[in-house]
């Protein structure tokens, strides 16, 4: 059978409540590397270990789940990994205490704020114990299903993963990346494979397998086929989006570029609005330039 790693994130949901000292929310305020060794030590002694295979919870999951017996019965003799804010990149019948961390911004776990902090808190992952490195510890062949925020942390190692030689495709994801092929999330194929937002990057994925008939995981003709598939299935979603005001939007604006000081206007619109605000292009474009020139 060919060897393939299955990479996907963790979700928020969880089978069972953390322990108040296993949420990040908790940590006492410090660098990165002081809330990080905290960290550590926390999840060390926390209890009791429930494999992260009946931990974790909920839509996105089940179809993780599901994505991994697509593999399996498409030949590959499937690796199942996940990668973690909390706990770095861990096998997933690997044991471990309920946690709540997260590398979305904005909620009461997030691990970091600016993309400086947020690489700096999972390179220090790396040394938590029964965490993996990417590189190292995967097949050949990997299929990798990361929303934007966690592809973003995992930058560094998704690159030196590019660098290695190999079949490596990664759904969702925030960028292209040398070396990895990249199928994008598309809001426009909920009509066709429905589900929630947050399972759509698995969805994708399981959609995207299911067109792989000759054991390859990426080839120019499968790129094609799925152009034509996702062409012929798109439909724009249309949303009942939220009216704010310009300090509501302006916050929204300045979290968002702690997050990633890179950020254009146009995809902080397009991320601001996925969260259900309303805002007229204009109108945020105006508001985003004012927010940048008075962070300089």
């Amino acid at each position: 059978m060919r060897a393939l790693t299955l990479v996907v994130n963790c979700t928020d949901r969880k089978s069972i409540r953390p322990d108040a000292k296993c949420q990040v929310r908790s940590l006492p305020s410090g660098s990165v590397a002081e809330r990080h060794d905290e960290w550590s030590r926390r999840l060390n002694h926390g209890h009791p270990a429930t494999p992260l295979r009946q931990l974790y919870q909920g839509e996105a999951w089940l179809q993780a789940l599901r994505l991994a017996e697509d593999a399996s019965e498409r030949g590959f003799r499937v690796r199942m990994m996940v990668a973690s804010a909390g706990l770095g990149l861990r096998h997933v019948d690997s044991l471990t205490p309920s946690y709540s961390a997260t590398f979305a911004g904005g909620q009461p776990d997030t691990v970091a704020v600016g993309a400086p902090d947020v690489r700096a808190w999972w390179r220090r992952s790396g040394d938590l114990q029964h965490s993996e490195s990417l590189v190292e510890s995967t097949d050949r062949r990997v299929l990798l299903v990361l929303s934007e925020s966690y592809a973003r942390a995992m930058r560094d190692d998704l690159i030196a993963l590019g660098n290695r030689s190999g079949e490596v495709v990664m759904v969702g994801g925030a960028e292209e990346i040398a070396g990895v092929h990249r199928v994008p999330s598309d809001r426009a194929l909920r009509a066709e494979l429905g589900g929630t937002a947050s399972s759509l990057n698995l969805r994708i994925a399981r959609a995207w397998l299911a067109q792989r008939d000759d054991g390859v995981l990426w080839d120019a003709h499968a790129d094609r086929r799925w152009t034509k598939w996702c062409h012929s299935v798109r439909r724009e979603e249309r949303y009942d989006r939220i009216p704010v005001d310009d300090a509501a939007i302006v916050e929204a604006i300045k979290q968002l570029i702690a997050l990633d000081q890179s950020l254009s206007a146009t995809r902080a619109l397009r991320m601001f609005r996925d969260s259900g605000m309303a805002c007229e292009q204009k109108r945020f474009g105006r508001l985003f330039r004012a927010v940048k020139v008075g962070m300089s």
